[in-house]
């Protein structure tokens, strides 16, 4: 049988090698306190509900700006814990992670919700894949 593979270049490990995503990510954040995976955008969609149900946690997905879907009113989809990572490929200039921080925290605001942002997790990164919110902090 013929396959056409159709390839992103951003995102294939997610689309064609996810059981490597998934173990790198067990690897990588064994040691970090969290119940809760956020992300946005189509690798998100793919990406954070497999590797919360791998991991064990809650996940949220954020919509896109300009999204104008008629499958529900929120902006937010899922449940926040009191812990959380933003878990996307790669970060590029920091745009998409600060409108998650910015979204994530109305979110809470609006549903009087505590609930801390951890760190991020970058799962197309060959090393360094995750940086505690510190290590932004002290670059800023």
């Amino acid at each position: 049988m013929s396959v056409a593979l159709f390839r992103t270049g951003y995102m294939d490990d997610a689309l064609y090698n996810l059981e490597s995503v998934i173990e790198s990510a067990k690897a990588d954040l064994a040691d970090v306190d969290f119940d809760t995976i956020v992300g946005t955008g189509f690798s998100g969609g793919v990406v954070i509900p497999t590797l919360a149900l791998a991991l064990g946690k809650r996940f949220v997905l954020i919509r896109k700006e300009g999204d104008d879907s008629h499958h529900g009113p929120g902006r937010l989809i899922g449940s926040l814990g009191e812990r959380w990572v933003f878990v996307d490929d790669f970060v590029s200039t920091g745009s998409t992670r600060a409108r998650v921080i910015e979204k994530v925290e109305c979110g809470a605001m609006l549903e009087d919700h505590q609930t801390t942002h951890v760190g991020d997790y970058m799962y197309a990164n060959k090393t360094n894949r995750y940086q505690p919110v510190e290590n932004w902090e002290e670059a800023a």
